[in-house]
């Protein structure tokens, strides 16, 4: 490995910021091959990956020693997409090296998500893994990294109680829509994405089909009505028929308010509806200043709060989560330790894995102290393996030359 660069990770999350704030600073989807590049191109740079989710702004990169992560991306906000972070420094966490690692696998197993095993943050994942191929800012360690975080995601999901249920922002949601849902009720599904096509899936489940899609693109809103009942509007309809729905869900990619808060008002003043309103977009698509109290309303930040009162945890399971976690960042470790070598690169994850199988074999043999003792040393006789190994192997080369 060129021991010059480094793995980080800054970003702020549901966490360490409000809805607000993740809105304000959204990385950008529409354009973000140009924003990839124009951050790949920053002196001291190599590869970049964009994650931006309803819960999350991240952003994963390899840098030189030299760079401070945390300085650079906040001077990319304010230099290149115009967003001035000043003041609000302290929403923004970074992590480095090992740190950085472990907390990718962490999101991508949806152990950092808002709801504990969310299978969503899979897809997400590797929808940006693939935006930063595609704009070529993914270097050979970013590559490796992410390959390694599928693989831990999965491994955790296949052993663990975690991946149990498919727990998602939108599901949870789903059980807010069907404790307000009656047979004769009318939902108004706004957009067209994986948010809402989960919620439509999930209600035609319950032989919910009483659909109005709405959609700024009218054919796609159609094909949801065709597969899951209903019919579809375009957007400009949705003041019409606001009055005559009483949920309302909406998830779009929109960068202002598609619903104003006086629309609503009128809405409810003229008929009582809508009495439910769960907007998971980030931005958010309906304004909510000055709505009546008679409507309930869920964005992002509510549902965390909902979540608190719910006893959906599975903790048990998580020990053994953070066991995989740990055995995966020393293999990625082991790997980008040797990454440059030709003799021992291919070989070195092998090495690793077999050190950490063993371990585990005997694990129950010792006390804690003692085991740590043993890590400890097994690492080292690894590494002093190592470099017989490649000692070896070059003086063989130079004997046959």
């Amino acid at each position: 490995m060129n021991e010059e660069t480094i793995v980080s990770v800054v970003g702020l999350n549901y966490k360490t910021a409000s809805v607000k704030d993740l809105e304000e600073f959204q990385l950008p989807r529409k354009h973000s091959d140009k924003f990839l590049q124009l951050f790949a191109s920053q002196v001291g740079n190599e590869g970049v990956v964009f994650l931006s989710t309803c819960n999350r702004n991240e952003i994963y990169f390899t840098h030189h020693k030299s760079i401070n992560p945390k300085d650079l991306v906040l001077n990319f906000y304010k230099e290149f997409l115009g967003k001035n972070p000043k003041g609000k420094e302290k929403l923004f966490y970074h992590y480095s090296g090992s740190k950085a690692i472990e907390h990718l696998f962490r999101v991508i197993s949806g152990l950092d998500s808002l709801v504990l095993g969310e299978y969503q943050i899979q897809g997400q994942v590797k929808e940006a893994y693939s935006i930063a191929c595609q704009a070529k800012t993914v270097d050979k360690i970013l590559h490796k990294l992410f390959h390694t975080a599928f693989r831990c995601g999965k491994k955790i999901r296949n052993s663990t109680s975690i991946g149990r249920g498919k727990f998602s922002v939108s599901g949870v949601a789903t059980e807010i829509v069907l404790q307000n849902l009656k047979p004769e009720t009318t939902l108004l599904v706004i957009g067209v994405n994986e948010n809402t096509t989960i919620l439509a899936s999930e209600l035609k489940k319950a032989n919910f089909s009483n659909f109005i899609f709405a959609n700024r693109t009218l054919h796609k809103a159609q094909a949801l009505a065709d597969e899951f009942g209903g019919k579809a509007i375009p957007l400009s309809e949705i003041t019409n028929i606001l009055p005559k729905v009483p949920i309302v869900f909406s998830s779009t990619s929109a960068p202002n308010y598609i619903v104003s808060a006086d629309i609503i008002r009128n809405s409810f003043e003229q008929m009582g509806n809508p009495r439910l309103i769960i907007d998971l977009a980030i931005p958010r698509d309906i304004e909510t200043d000055g709505l009546p109290t008679e409507i309930a309303y869920y964005d992002i930040e509510k549902i965390r709060d909902y979540l608190k009162k719910q006893n959906k945890s599975k903790l048990e399971d998580l020990p053994l989560c953070e066991k995989i976690i740990e055995q995966e960042v020393e293999l990625f470790l082991s790997w980008q330790e040797s990454s440059d070598d030709d003799i021992l690169g291919p070989f070195a994850e092998k090495f690793e894995k077999i050190r950490l199988e063993l371990l585990e074999e005997y694990k129950n043999l010792f006390r804690p102290s003692e085991f740590e003792k043993l890590d400890k040393l097994t690492r080292q006789l690894l590494h002093r393996s190592k470099s017989i190994f490649i000692n070896v192997l070059k003086e063989r080369r130079e004997h046959e030359k």
